[in-house]
């Protein structure tokens, strides 16, 4: 390779190529670590996007949960409530006694296998009618009065007012039905229920199912989560606080989850019965499909946020069972789900308390961890999930917001595409600057060339014109200047030309004495970027009184020699030496990324010198090191006699931290210590030794930080 750049390529080939690689290769560098950035912001943003959208639905249920108990609450501090309870225990407790046709005729029985016929679409249950048969004179007598004799259809059976038999219940009936059936309809539960506690008995409801006028202690629906919570209701002792039951299986329902709250209502010491509420699935639904608008959510078109209860089963509805019902339930059916629950889901209608979820994230969920993270869903599909657990008294459930890797991941490929198009773009413009710039660096080269061949061709007239400040100017300026040796007086004038400029450069800077000798003034440049060091040589004041000025200065002057010796090597630039004091600067003329190490290993490097001189010349010199790096402004001071100075907040907090005065240790500004902490170990030098400095000053410890 390297053969092949030095002989079969041309100068401005191996410029090109050169220009080319080493810009490509920065470019990728810089395009890989934008890369890997902005995915990660990409992928942070989609996870918080997530985490935000799961804490709002978990505000909101947790709100909707609290706001049901505390409408139970006051119901249940009711007296309306509370005398509406007491006048139907009584009506429920006289139809036995009162004058009534109580002959429970075929019409219950007919309802009653209709409504097995419809529990069976539902449920895999024995069609047996004596199972869910009413065992009491009361709920027999009740059920076919309010539900076989009513002439609404069901689902409307809480429109009739009154049985109009003359019975105590139906004059209680006919008083408060209006108001709890406005109750349920205001507050959006989907039924009510009274109980009596001491004997377990339903003694009203107002949509009127076949749990109407049961015991539940004893009736057919005794093992439902109803009579659960009317047996917890009956040992509670905190009497003001509404409990609340999990959803399960309801079969007066038709086989629906349901869920229920209740509390425990009282007269003076006395409890009278309880009055429970069934909560409604639609409500919940509503909130965490968000009105069924998930994209609003900030949920895409695969997101979701739904609930699992500590069985592992859903209590929210599935998005992807409400979009697709017929494909999702054929998808899980390949998943290997039972065909049995798919077609109960299918029959319900939800997947409540039908759809199981035992992902890892209800598992940590359910737990009490809180985490967003990448995981597969019950569908088996890899999804960014955020998870919770609901603060919820009486519930175990989980949150969840999910949704699908492959569309979270559509920004992260648009992203990648146009990285990849960046790139091929920057590429394409990389070689047509190579090219133009590798053209225009060879044009010195190639009139050097031509000029030296009419030189060996023996024409002493031509002159080479390369305007440039470079060593291709330098490079031409020489040979013209060789040219024009011809002519003495040209030679002479050259000669002059050479010594005054050799004389400037003695006081300033190349690049300053240059355009001073174009006829600029006021010459002031501001450098963002430089790095500062000032030196005291502490003693030798007190060395000169004792050893006289010669040879003080001699001493001086080597200590000087070592000190500029010792600059060059470390790329620092001298600025003046005034008397004792040594001031540098670093990336001032020659713009460096490292000067701020440079100019702190020329400390380091004049701190060993030191104890070297002090040894071969049987001294006791110190130093005193001040560093800092910052903002200068450095220029031209005087018109007829000229000098080169530094000033600004910098040059001033280099000086400063130098006339702290610690012999041979090097104390430096926070700036410095920014930028070289990860390099050598510093100590904060206390505060109180440089009250009139408004900067961190950081002494230098003597070690250097391993690598590895």
């Amino acid at each position: 390779m390297a053969n092949f750049f030095s002989q079969n390529l041309s100068i401005r080939s191996r410029l090109m190529l050169m220009l080319i690689i080493v810009s490509a290769m920065a470019a990728l560098v810089l395009i890989a670590i934008g890369y890997h950035n902005g995915k990660t912001a990409i992928t942070q943003g989609i996870f918080n996007q997530l985490k935000s959208v799961r804490a709002a639905k978990q505000y909101q249920i947790e709100s909707h949960f609290k706001e049901m108990a505390h409408i139970v609450e006051i119901l249940g501090n009711n007296a309306t409530v509370a005398q509406a309870l007491k006048d139907f225990k009584q009506g429920f407790n006289k139809i036995e006694s009162e004058d009534l046709a109580k002959d429970c005729n075929s019409k219950l029985t007919d309802h009653y296998e209709w409504f097995i016929d419809r529990l069976l679409k539902n449920m895999d249950v024995k069609p047996n009618v004596e199972l869910y048969y009413p065992t009491s004179l009361q709920a027999c007598y009740l059920q076919y009065e309010y539900i076989v004799d009513n002439p609404n259809p069901p689902g409307d059976k809480h429109l009739l007012l009154d049985a109009d038999d003359g019975s105590a219940y139906s004059l209680a009936h006919r008083k408060y039905h209006n108001y709890l059936t406005d109750v349920i309809l205001k507050f959006g539960f989907y039924d009510i229920f009274l109980i009596d506690l001491d004997k377990g008995d339903i003694v009203y409801t107002s949509y009127k199912e076949t749990d109407f006028g049961t015991n539940l202690y004893n009736g057919p629906y005794r093992e439902s989560n109803l009579a659960d919570l009317a047996r917890q209701l009956r040992v509670n002792r905190d009497l003001n606080k509404a409990q609340i039951i999990d959803f399960s299986t309801y079969r007066p329902s038709y086989g629906a989850p349901a869920s229920f709250i209740g509390m425990t209502i009282t007269e003076g010491s006395e409890t009278i019965g309880a009055l429970v509420l069934q909560l409604p699935v639609d409500e919940i639904n509503r909130i965490m499909t968000g009105n069924f608008n998930w994209e609003s959510d900030g949920l895409g078109a695969s997101g979701e946020t739904y609930l699992v209860g500590e069985d592992h089963l859903m209590r929210s509805i599935s998005r992807f069972y409400l979009q697709d019902t017929v494909g999702y339930t054929a998808a899980l059916g390949e998943l290997g789900i039972e065909k049995e629950e798919v077609d109960r889901m299918y029959r319900l209608g939800t997947t409540i308390k039908q759809q199981r979820v035992k992902t890892e994230g209800v598992v940590e969920a359910l737990a009490g961890n809180q985490n967003t993270k990448l995981i597969d869903d019950y569908r088996r599909v890899p999804v960014l999930s955020s998870y919770a657990k609901l603060k919820l008294d009486g519930l175990n459930w989980a949150i969840l917001s999910e949704i699908d890797e492959a569309e979270a991941n559509i920004p992260i490929i648009d992203f990648e595409k146009k990285v990849f198009i960046a790139l091929c773009i920057i590429i394409l413009i990389v070689t047509f600057l190579a090219m133009i710039l590798a053209g225009h660096f060879v044009k010195p080269i190639e009139k050097l060339t031509e000029g030296v061949r009419r030189l060996s061709a023996g024409d002493f007239s031509n002159r080479i014109d390369i305007d440039t400040k470079d060593e291709f100017g330098e490079l031409a300026h020489s040979f013209n200047n060789m040219i024009g040796d011809i002519e003495t007086q040209q030679k002479t004038i050259a000669k002059q030309s050479k010594d005054n400029e050799k004389l400037l450069l003695n006081f300033i800077p190349e690049s300053i004495a240059r355009r001073l000798l174009k006829g600029e003034t006021d010459l002031a440049d501001t450098n963002p970027n430089v790095s500062l060091i000032a030196i005291d040589v502490v003693g030798f004041s007190e060395l000169t009184r004792k050893v006289g000025a010669g040879e003080s200065v001699s001493l001086l002057n080597q200590l000087v020699e070592a000190f500029d010796h010792a600059a060059e090597k470390n790329h620092v630039e001298k600025i003046r030496t005034v008397g004792d004091t040594y001031f540098a600067a670093c990336g001032l003329f020659s713009p460096r990324l490292d000067h701020a190490k440079q100019v702190f290993e020329f400390a380091r490097e004049l701190k060993q010198l030191i104890i070297q001189f002090n040894i071969n010349h049987k001294l006791n010199l110190h130093l005193s090191f001040g560093l800092h790096t910052g903002e200068v402004t450095a220029g031209i001071v005087g018109k007829e006699k000229y000098s080169y100075d530094l000033w600004g907040m910098t040059v001033n907090g280099t000086f400063n931290i130098k006339n702290i005065g610690l012999d041979n240790e090097i104390l430096v500004s926070d700036a410095i210590y920014d930028k070289l902490k990860g390099i050598y170990h510093f100590k904060q030098f206390p505060a109180d030794n440089y009250k009139k400095i408004d900067f961190s000053v950081w002494q230098f410890t003597g070690e250097q930080i391993q690598e590895g």
